[in-house]
């Protein structure tokens, strides 16, 4: 017989608060804090209340999904995601609740920040919490391209922390070899207090990715430790760890952590991917024999994501050749993007559902046109192919990134949706699309779609989803993305997209449109649930907007 969602839900809920309270989680007496990153690995983990029952270990292997579960069901289910789409509510906003200048420095496109929430219980912490910058330019001058701030949640009306703008917890130029920059998404500590990173750059002519590790220190100001020039403030007590890794540039490949043996997944530009081995909690080492792993020579990876359970690396390429790698070095593949078309490859990192054995990916052109797929994991052979419109299929380059997930499906699949953009069918205009499930199969029919601007200039980023249950009645299941320019009609600005649980999506002006957006938290606060992302291009500005009104 059939457990309900509701019996399910309590027994997942029950052994999220055991697994808590109980000294494995921690091997220390006392009081567990837990707190919680958002960075760009949050979003690429899936699972289902069923799956968890049946696959308990993955709680406690993969502290994503701990994170997620507690947020998702501390208050039962939220509103359904499947409200029809409605139009788009233009709202001009030249900045949110604060922005600050960056001075050289922006996040590269489809990146992220990475946010910490010291503890996700209590009232948003103004000191501990805070929201970390990768910038992709050469530091110099005294100008800094590792950047976090804090005292975050400021703005009018008055928030919880003081005044209007964040202030600078740390500021650090990286940069150990000529032209240093980081080019991919940065990775927290659990413990909120190392950041890791990868810088790439030139030595002797030759380029190079190193893996850094920060320990930070608010305090670390104009010092001279070696390597780790910071501005402003007195003293300099941070230190950092490098470990050359490669002998190419990595321009796409931001590392995965895998929090429970403490180790990274790495992809570079010559076409492999590196395991790092204590990351956090000893001297980064690389893995011996099978690692690296090539995949194509020369061909750049995306960002692998690890699925804990299957102990599999899931990796796309810039070819359309979706990829495994198993803990032994074997690899199978399968083809999604067409080989030789215009813009076939897999640009953003796969999203895997640790639960369910499943991986999503995207390509623009498959040879017919752009497609969302899923792929059973352990055997690598396609479930589901879904068109999302013309894309590169036309001969114009249209980059497409990551879906996102509705609250419902991590319910149980069959109830969610997957949403993402495409282009037209017959046109490169963006295009949302939802696709629903039948069982944990991906319909390969949308359940709806629908022309999100007419121009054939803008381009859309990839989708971060965000469930809020202290927003609206039951709470509101949002998605967030971008827009590149047109916003609001011919040769206008790019914006910032919120889509509530209505369908209706709401805009604020951002030049060139966000990179990746992170999600902070659902607190009732004043100016607490937020989001944060750089604009995609001049002026260089990192940006905090509330969830509910992106004001």
């Amino acid at each position: 017989m059939k457990r309900s969602h509701a019996f399910s839900g309590f027994i997942v809920c029950t052994f999220i608060l055991l697994l808590i309270s109980s000294p494995r989680a921690s091997d220390k007496v006392g009081p567990v804090r837990i707190g919680v990153p958002h960075d760009w690995t949050t979003q690429h983990v899936l699972f289902s209340r069923e799956g968890l029952i049946k696959n308990p270990s993955v709680i406690y292997n993969e502290p994503r999904v701990l994170h997620q579960a507690i947020e998702r069901w501390q208050t039962g289910r939220g509103l359904s995601s499947r409200a029809n789409d409605t139009a788009l509510a233009a709202v001009s906003q030249p900045q949110g609740d604060w922005s600050v200048s960056l001075n050289l420095g922006r996040i590269a496109p489809n990146m992220f920040p990475a946010k910490y929430s010291f503890d996700p219980g209590s009232t948003p912490n103004c000191t501990n919490d805070y929201v970390v910058f990768g910038l992709n330019h050469v530091g110099q001058n005294n100008q800094a391209n590792l950047v976090a701030f804090n005292n975050l949640y400021t703005g009018t009306p008055a928030g919880v922390c003081a005044g209007t703008t964040p202030t600078v917890m740390f500021a650090y130029n990286i940069s150990t070899i000529t032209a240093g920059r980081i080019l991919t998404s940065p990775v927290l500590s659990l413990d909120g207090t190392k950041v890791a990173f990868v810088e790439s750059g030139n030595i002797s002519g030759n380029n190079m990715s190193i893996f850094h590790v920060v320990t930070w220190k608010s305090d670390a100001g104009n010092g001279t430790a070696p390597n780790l020039p910071a501005v402003p403030g007195v003293g300099n007590t941070a230190s950092m760890t490098s470990l050359t890794y490669a002998a190419a540039l990595n321009t796409r490949s931001s590392p995965w952590v895998d929090y429970k043996t403490d180790t990274a997944y790495v992809g570079a530009d010559d076409g492999k991917i590196y395991k790092i081995l204590n990351v956090f909690n000893g001297t980064p080492t690389l893995a011996g024999a099978p690692w690296p792993v090539t995949l194509s020579n020369n061909v750049r990876p995306a960002a692998p994501v690890f699925d804990n359970r299957l102990k599999l690396v899931m990796v796309g390429n810039q070819s359309g050749t979706f990829y495994s790698i198993s803990a032994t070095g074997v690899v199978k593949s399968l083809v999604v993007g067409r080989s030789g078309g215009t813009n076939p490859g897999i640009l953003a990192p796969a999203i895997v559902d640790v639960t369910n054995a499943t991986s999503f990916v995207v390509s623009a052109n498959d040879g017919t046109s752009g497609v969302l797929v899923q792929v059973d994991s352990s055997t690598m052979t396609l479930m589901s192919k879904a068109r999302i419109g013309l894309a590169s299929r036309s001969g114009t380059a249209v980059s497409l990134y990551q879906p996102a997930f509705s609250n419902d499906y991590f319910d149980n699949p069959e109830s969610g949706v997957a949403r993402l953009c495409g282009t037209g069918a017959a046109d490169t205009t963006p295009w949302q699309y939802a696709f629903g499930f039948t069982g944990i199969t991906l319909n390969a029919t949308a359940a709806s779609s629908s022309q999100i601007l007419t121009s054939t200039a803008a381009r859309c980023t990839g989708w971060t989803e965000f469930f809020n249950p202290n927003i609206g009645e039951g709470g509101t299941d949002f998605f967030f993305f971008g827009l590149t320019a047109d916003c609001t009609g011919a040769g206008t600005s790019g914006c910032v997209v919120s889509r509530d649980a209505a369908g209706t999506l709401t805009k604020a002006n951002v030049t060139g449109g966000p990179t990746g957006v992170v999600v902070d938290n659902y607190s009732t606060q004043s100016q607490a649930s937020s989001i944060y992302f750089t604009g995609a291009t001049t002026p260089n500005t990192a940006y905090k907007m509330l969830q509910s009104t992106l004001q």
